[in-house]
């Protein structure tokens, strides 16, 4: 732990009085209208950390959150993370699975996909962005090894940004 002497003690302790007073004579109205923007920001979640309960129970795990006050849901692509945990969810159809994310009360905005979906398999994953209702499609990582150069990166980001292009074009 840090000392402090007591001549920084009244400084530091006089700097944070002087900017109590400040603040405490602005106007409240000012703090309303910053609360009033955030609280109308809608709160989601992702559905990565609780995969194990969200392939256990996808409907009654859904509406768990949104009793908790969550609004929306960002997936992860059931067929894209089979290996990771969501292999459970790939047989259900996106029509059915945007049913079932808004009988729970969410709405779902965007979803991840790997790398590979949104460049070998692109049309399929963009017919599953539209049944989903998605706005959003989101390439969680590279997926390069960790011996990936930059001229890698470089050659994924212009894969990435033709699939872009793509998904922009399907309104996305």
């Amino acid at each position: 732990m840090k000392k402090m002497n007591r001549r920084n003690f009244i400084a530091k302790g006089s700097m944070g009085l002087g900017a109590a007073a400040v603040l405490s004579g602005l106007s409240s109205s000012i703090f309303a209208e910053t609360n009033r923007r955030w609280m109308n920001q809608p709160i989601g979640f992702q559905t990565y950390p609780i995969r194990e309960m969200v392939v256990k129970d996808f409907p009654g795990t859904l509406k768990l959150m949104a009793g908790q006050g969550y609004q929306l849901v960002e997936m992860c692509s059931p067929q894209g993370y089979v290996t990771s945990g969501f292999g459970p969810l790939v047989n259900i159809k996106p029509a059915e699975m945007r049913h079932i994310i808004e009988d729970a009360g969410l709405h779902c905005p965007s979803c991840h996909f790997t790398f590979p979906e949104l460049t070998d398999n692109l049309d399929e994953r963009i017919e599953f962005a539209n049944q989903l209702g998605l706005t959003q499609m989101i390439c969680s990582t590279f997926w390069l090894p960790k011996t990936a150069t930059l001229n890698d990166y470089l050659d994924s980001a212009d894969k990435l940004n033709k699939s872009a292009e793509k998904i922009k074009k399907a309104g996305m």
